[in-house]
């Protein structure tokens, strides 16, 4: 969504006391419907804006407050994690934005969350450039893992090391010393990215749900065979079905609270992606989608009384967008258009 469809929502300075409170909420929240939008600008580099998620906010804070009590590891051990998640993820989707722009799609935004990014990438209308661009990040993930794994194991001269609870994200603290018994913190800052770098591969490649990547690598394997509605509805099943699975472990586990908190998370963008696939379902039936309809003149929809026009090339416009960036990145004026053709359709039937 563009600043443009952010500040539309909103009066102009002056006419409303609370219009900056408003308009920094809607930076964060979006017009509040897409929970994939929720977050902060951190920096632009090479015309892509990095985003952080609310979701990753919370967790950092959790990590950080929890460092607090004495039978916790301290701040010393636990900021080498965080700085590992944040470094790595990013890595993870600059490789999806350079991928998709160099078969030739268009990606400009990332949002960081704790599992890898929602990079936006328009990725070229075929399969295997889908496929290219949804493996890019995992492969970059698996490149790293001997880079960390082989100085840890020198470093250490025990596999223990190399083991860790990936529900924790965390070695045994006799596994992570020196060769001499001693620990520092760039050893567990070695760690850290040695095993968060495996949780990022192992989820994205493991896990079909939204939004890892394995749900995108799944929709460009189904595609490759069938169309890609069909291909949209099984990853999307699929995914709620893992997400399901995947919280009832979270629940039985005693250290499946982050499983539980990411069934959740991607049980809600699955939902939401099979409503937009409902929506634009329902869409196939409006006049001018299709080259038949009698409400259509001249290439705009009107009512039965010739009143009301709306533009065919606007309406399409509406539809790739909520295809594309989702029913949250819409503005007003957009769902009042979509809203109205909808009501004359239904007329017109």
């Amino acid at each position: 969504m563009s600043d443009r469809d952010w500040q539309s929502s909103y009066p102009p300075e002056g006419g409303d006391r609370l219009a900056k409170p408003k308009a920094i909420l809607a930076r964060i929240f979006g017009d509040g419907e897409n929970p994939m939008a929720w977050g902060f600008t951190l920096f632009t580099v090479r015309q892509i804006r990095v985003r952080i998620h609310l979701v990753f906010i919370v967790y950092l804070l959790y990590e950080l407050i929890f460092t607090l009590p004495g039978n916790r590891d301290g701040i010393v051990f636990v900021w080498p994690r965080l700085a590992a998640m944040l470094v790595l993820v990013l890595a993870h989707e600059f490789a999806h934005i350079f991928t998709c722009r160099r078969i030739g799609g268009k990606a400009n935004e990332i949002m960081l969350w704790p599992l890898g990014g929602l990079a936006h990438c328009r990725v070229p209308d075929d399969w295997k450039s889908a496929l290219r661009v949804a493996l890019a990040g995992p492969m970059v993930n698996l490149a790293l893992v001997p880079v960390f794994a082989i100085p840890l194991f020198l470093l250490t001269g025990t596999m223990g090391s190399l083991s860790f609870n990936p529900l924790t994200l965390g070695a045994s603290d006799a596994a992570l010393t020196l060769r001499s018994g001693e620990t520092t913190w760039w050893l567990v800052a070695l760690g850290a990215f040695y095993s968060i770098n495996l949780v990022l591969l192992l989820f994205n490649l493991l896990v079909p749900m939204y939004p890892m990547d394995s749900a995108r690598i799944l929709l460009a394997v189904l595609w490759r065979r069938t169309t890609h509605s069909k291909a949209m509805w099984l990853t999307v099943n699929i995914g709620i079905g893992a997400a399901t699975v995947l919280g009832l472990v979270g629940i039985i586990f005693q250290d499946g609270k982050m499983l539980l908190a990411i069934a959740i998370f991607g049980g809600i963008v699955c939902s939401m992606e099979r409503r937009r696939l409902q929506f634009l379902q329902y869409g196939e039936m409006i006049p001018g989608l299709s080259s038949e309809g009698e409400s259509w003149k001249n290439g705009a929809l009107v009512d039965d009384d010739d009143k009301e026009i709306i533009a065919q090339e606007e309406l399409d416009r509406i539809l790739v967008k909520i295809s594309t960036t989702g029913m949250g990145s819409l503005s007003r004026k957009e769902r009042r258009t979509l809203k109205r053709s909808t009501e004359i359709s239904r007329k017109s039937q």
